[in-house]
């Protein structure tokens, strides 16, 4: 399998591309520093062995994510899965909680990647795209009570989330009925962005939403909850998100395609 990673030279994406890897699975890392290895005794030997490969770039330019997506590709075998793991640094500020900056990072790498991949393939790569418990309607009200003050301090964040959520509702043609969160804020979903992919709903075929719980730096337990609509969920580690993606999500496809997934304990 071979594997497109962009937003994972840490945490979350990076956990789960470590896996892929040792699992014998080939994966390539779009990278803004692409020294960001340099020092990364465990990938080390992959990119040495050519089964990881680094490609420079942004994932906020388009011609960065198209330039990935060519050099996945290059070799003729076709790019099985797409990884969208893409998070700021949130930094806290009194008037506003956590902010990061730009304020509509995920929703542009989005955007670009979905702008990228040529629409008529015959067969699309199967595309996991991470965003957050709580940022839908629907989900904040799964959220435990005491844990909404917290909610409350990354809505900036989420407002990007957002943003995410809602291109990955129209281009996979899921109901209308079931998106009752409105319009994203124009800065972080500007106005016509649907004719930026090709004006028509529905065209992308195979995308798993997985919406980890409140992030923590703990180890993997490899015991967690995931499923649609499940309430109560805290906390998870975002080493157990990649063991549910690299375990979960990506050997059983079919179970989980077409939904968004939350996970935690």
């Amino acid at each position: 399998m071979k594997v497109l990673a962009i937003g994972a030279s840490r945490n979350i994406g990076y956990f789960t591309a470590l896996k892929l890897l040792k699992a014998g699975n080939t994966v390539v890392f779009q990278l803004r520093n692409i020294s960001a290895f340099d020092s990364d005794a465990e990938i080390k030997p992959f990119v040495k062995s050519g089964q990881a490969k680094l490609v420079k770039g942004d994932a906020l330019v388009e011609d960065d994510v198209r330039t990935a997506w060519t050099e996945a590709n290059a070799d003729g075998l076709p790019v099985d899965v797409v990884l969208l793991s893409v998070g700021g640094t949130p930094k806290f500020t009194v008037s506003k909680g956590f902010v990061i900056n730009p304020p509509n990072l995920c929703t542009t790498s989005l955007l670009n990647l979905l702008t990228v991949i040529p629409h008529d393939l015959p067969t699309q790569p199967r595309i996991v795209a991470v965003t957050s418990n709580g940022v839908t309607a629907d989900s904040h009200k799964n959220i435990p009570c005491l844990a909404k003050g917290f909610y409350s301090l990354i809505s900036v964040p989420h407002a990007d989330k957002l943003g995410m959520e809602k291109v990955i509702h129209w281009s996979a043609g899921w109901s209308e009925d079931s998106w009752k969160d409105g319009a994203p804020e124009p800065h972080i979903l500007p106005q016509g962005w649907e004719e930026r992919l090709g004006g028509k709903a529905g065209w992308l075929k195979s995308i798993v939403v997985v919406r980890p719980a409140i992030l923590t730096d703990g180890e993997e337990a490899a015991k967690y909850k995931a499923g649609e609509d499940i309430p109560g969920l805290w906390t998870v580690s975002r080493k157990d998100v990649a063991h549910f993606i690299s375990n979960d999500v990506l050997n059983n496809w079919s179970k989980w395609e077409g939904k968004a997934v939350s996970v935690g304990y």
